[in-house]
């Protein structure tokens, strides 16, 4: 993308919350990281419980391929416009999924992340990105993300989300496998019913400030892997665990 196009879509995130990157992963891609992803649920299924709701999970994903692609955690337009809304020395700090099995319904609405000051009214520059790549086309069906951009990334904790959603206009991130969904951390969102017969994987990556510490696990990877890096990578994963 040209400079033009990378300042549009960073002030899309700054004002309505989110921007789209259509055709972000190639389908080869996609579709390899699909059929690992299905093996490692499958597993999770079977050893544990579902841990976002009924029929819900929260996976966190291996540092080993297809998912360690670079043009996965490194994608040259992700980092353009992320570094154009939160800085130009952002932390990978989180790289993980969220699964709606068949039978899922709605979660509450919530954001990502904790507000720095939830005692006050100010808006505050966004701290925190994440990025959503489905791994299946994604509809009103199979329970694609449903948002509410425009502003609620602005906004206070001290209001009741569930009540004040209702009145406000959502979106569905209905979405073509492997394309990006860059949105605030803060933004309001909810999972909402698969009705499919098939799981719907969203791919999750969160890009923060060097001084934001992200609440949920950093990524792992062994030291061989981390050593074979590039140095931005290396940077990206700064606060990664190694061993």
């Amino acid at each position: 993308m040209n400079e033009a196009e990378v300042a549009l879509l960073a002030e899309q995130v700054r004002v309505d919350g989110y921007c789209v990157l259509p055709g972000l992963l190639p389908p080869d891609r996609v579709q390899a990281m699909l059929v690992r992803f299905e093996a490692l649920i499958a597993e999770k299924q079977a050893r544990e419980a579902f841990n976002r709701g009924e029929h819900r999970f929260q996976m966190y994903l291996p540092w080993a391929p297809p998912f360690s692609a670079p043009v996965f955690y490194e994608h040259p337009a992700v980092l353009a416009v992320t570094e154009a809304v939160i800085g130009s020395d952002p932390a990978l700090v989180y790289f993980a999924s969220d699964t709606p099995l068949p039978g899922a319904d709605y979660q509450r609405v919530h954001s990502d992340t904790r507000l720095l000051f939830p005692e006050a009214a100010h808006s505050l520059p966004a701290y925190g990105l994440v990025l959503n790549v489905p791994l299946v086309d994604c509809s009103e069906e199979n329970g694609s993300l449903e948002f509410w951009p425009g502003g609620t990334h602005l906004l206070p904790s001290a209001v009741d989300r569930e009540r004040l959603a209702q009145t406000m206009q959502s979106r569905r991130a209905n979405l073509k496998a492997g394309d990006g969904l860059l949105r605030d951390l803060r933004m309001w969102h909810r999972g909402t019913p698969n009705h499919s017969t098939r799981l719907r994987p969203h791919l999750a990556l969160v890009y923060v400030r060097p001084w934001y510490r992200f609440e949920q696990e950093v990524p792992a990877l062994p030291r061989a892997d981390y050593d074979a890096l590039g140095e931005r990578a290396q940077r990206l994963l700064r606060y990664a665990k190694i061993y």
